[in-house]
């Protein structure tokens, strides 16, 4: 019985894949070959694919904190260029919601019966797609 170690960039979702058979320490030297990073974000440590390794650090990007470096699509634009709204965007992908109209169209309860969605992904879909109104304090 074979199987893979697949390791997914935190930041665009990009995917790297080798057999198992090798260590995940060992899959991770490999992948620095290819211009694959493991990074510090938000004080955690995140995998970066070498696409996005790229744009860390660039001038208009002072710090070299990681960025997005995916070709968009309104799923993507909409839930944000971010680890969450990628993930997300990904996921709703797999499940067959490719559009936005489609997005939203779906109540909270639809969104968390779908595989890999669950309350932090929900919540966020929504929050992005029906943001709550500003509060007038002038008043």
């Amino acid at each position: 019985m074979s199987h893979w170690t697949i390791v997914r960039c935190d930041l665009c979702g990009a995917t790297h894949s080798s057999h198992a058979a090798e260590s995940v320490s060992a899959v991770r030297e490999a992948m620095a070959l290819m211009g694959w990073a493991v990074a510090r974000q938000d004080g955690r440590m995140i995998d970066v694919c070498s696409a996005c390794t790229t744009l860390r650090n660039t001038p208009d990007n002072p710090g070299g904190k990681p960025r997005c470096s995916c070709e968009g699509g309104e799923l993507f634009d909409a839930l944000g260029h971010d680890r969450i709204g990628h993930r997300l965007a990904n996921t709703l992908l797999r499940a067959g919601v490719d559009n936005l109209e489609l997005l939203c169209s779906l109540s909270a309860r639809q969104l968390l019966s779908l595989e890999g969605i669950g309350t932090a992904g929900a919540h966020h879909a929504l929050s992005r797609l029906r943001p709550e109104p500003e509060r007038d304090t002038t008043g």
